[in-house]
């Protein structure tokens, strides 16, 4: 099942990243996905189509959100559900130390896995959700180098988390 209204959701919490730092964006990999109901497969995951981009100074999404529109960030999002199924939203930022450490100042559960410990054969991003999530899903993973993962219940918890984030980092 994959409710058109998820989508109207998604579009109106992006309206409320404009006015973020620029910099928690990375072109190419920042985006937003939310896990409908029952999601197993990578076309039950909504995303904005093409992410986050940075437009006269401003965060905006490329294009409108959709399912199936970020496989890698829906296989992300559904390796969470494994640990715990009521994390079901997720954003990719730019893996900044300052916003690690506005996490941490923020009393959030930030996992930091280095990439280069992932097992042959395996992919990075699969292995460093199961690697942090032993003991259940922390809201925040830190692949070093990569990409910063933040993990809510829903889209709108983490555009809060967003808003938060860039509120607060020194960057």
């Amino acid at each position: 099942m994959r409710p058109s209204a998820l989508l109207d959701r998604i579009g109106r919490a992006v309206s409320d990243l404009s006015g973020i730092d620029a910099h928690l964006v990375e072109p190419g990999l920042s985006n937003l996905a939310v896990a409908a109901p029952g999601a197993r497969e990578p076309d039950d995951v909504a995303a904005l189509s093409g992410g986050l981009v940075v437009r006269d100074g401003a965060v905006r999404p490329a294009g409108p959100p959709a399912y199936g529109a970020d496989p890698g960030l829906a296989r992300v999002v559904l390796t969470a559900i494994r640990f715990e199924p009521e994390v079901r939203a997720v954003a990719a930022l730019r893996p900044l130390p300052a916003l690690a450490e506005t996490l941490d100042a923020h009393l959030r559960e930030l996992a930091r896995v280095d990439p280069q410990r992932t097992p042959p054969g395996v992919s990075t991003m699969d292995w460093a959700i199961a690697h942090a999530s032993k003991e259940g899903v922390p809201d925040a993973v830190l692949v070093e180098g990569r990409v910063l993962l933040l993990f809510a219940s829903t889209v709108e918890e983490v555009v809060d988390e967003i808003i938060m984030l860039s509120t607060h980092a020194s960057i």
